[in-house]
């Protein structure tokens, strides 16, 4: 039996870009139906996703019509499929985050930090507006202003292709020489919690 070196056996595994979509242990149905609009199918294909995994927690189960899976720009239905999963729940969502080369995000503060501890993972937080609690809204829009994410201030944005344009060219910038403590700081201080001076 021979074996196949692990770079080799990576590249064979991943045929293409992934991306993940995650609301955590929320329900934002907008998200999730956004991000299986025909606009956004054709958007991932353009940019060579071939594969979406989408974790929906309290929603509804996303109905992904067919016609929809092989949005075709190319003529050929083979080269445009693309593969979705879908799921409620899983004990871990790292081995995902990991997988993915673009997270689509709710702005949980938990979701977000561990994408941070992910050196230069690129990360879409999406603000769920329907939220009483604009915490999250703050803490995004400082990780946004700091470069480390990308945010879209209103669900409906994905609705237009530009939006979806516009994540082509973000590039994280990665927490300041991987400053762990960084995200927490923030998070304690929107909290109204003190600044420990050990860190």
């Amino acid at each position: 039996m021979t074996n196949i070196p692990s770079s080799a056996a990576a590249t064979s595994e991943k045929q293409g870009k992934n991306i993940f979509v995650t609301v955590g242990t929320t329900r934002f149905d907008k998200l999730v139906s956004s991000a299986t609009s025909k606009i956004a199918l054709k958007w991932m294909e353009s940019q060579g996703f071939s594969s979406l995994t989408i974790q929906y927690g309290r929603g509804a189960k996303p109905e992904i019509r067919e016609e929809l899976r092989s949005s075709s720009l190319s003529s050929s239905s083979s080269s445009s499929s693309l593969k979705i999963q879908t799921y409620d729940f899983r004990p871990s969502l790292i081995e995902d985050m990991k997988k993915a080369d673009l997270i689509l995000s709710h702005a949980g503060a938990g979701t977000v930090m561990e994408v941070l501890r992910m050196n230069k993972k690129k990360l879409v937080v999406v603000i769920n507006t329907q939220l009483m609690d604009n915490h999250q809204t703050e803490l995004a829009g400082a990780m946004a202003d700091r470069g480390h994410i990308y945010m879209v201030e209103q669900p409906q944005q994905l609705d237009d292709s530009k939006t979806w344009a516009s994540f082509q060219d973000f590039s994280p910038i990665p927490q300041q020489e991987g400053d762990s403590f960084d995200m927490p700081r923030l998070l304690d201080s929107f909290l109204g919690f003190p600044l420990s001076k050990t860190e």
